[in-house]
């Protein structure tokens, strides 16, 4: 496993951090962007468990979140045993690692674990 952390965009016009990247600025519609390294702990929002996941991903159901990063909030995937070990305001940090398959390759992503 790799380790990374999760990157923003953030606009040389005016400074909003963004994650995605989107093709212009949310706050003053300008098009250039620096890559910035975002914090590598965040806080959850909310959570939620998704039984259906799409092909290509080896579990039966997944847990998935908005991390509060500071600047940014990040829509991931959350790795635990059960629902019943998430709870709102935990602190969560992100791993770089294997997250489905798609066409018969391997797709990596972060995957955020309790602190």
């Amino acid at each position: 496993m790799t380790e990374r952390t999760p990157t923003g965009f953030k606009c040389l016009n005016c400074g909003k951090i963004h994650y995605p990247r989107h093709g212009r600025c949310l706050e003053c519609k300008q098009r250039e962007f620096e890559e910035v390294n975002l914090p590598s702990e965040g806080t959850l929002i909310t959570f939620t468990q998704l039984k259906a996941p799409p092909s290509g991903i080896d579990s039966r159901s997944l847990f998935l979140g908005i991390i509060d990063l500071g600047e940014v909030r990040y829509t991931g995937q959350i790795e635990v045993e059960d629902i019943g070990k998430l709870h709102t305001g935990m602190k969560l940090t992100p791993h770089w690692k294997h997250v489905r398959t798609i066409d018969n390759r391997s797709v990596s992503g972060f995957v955020w674990l309790p602190s």
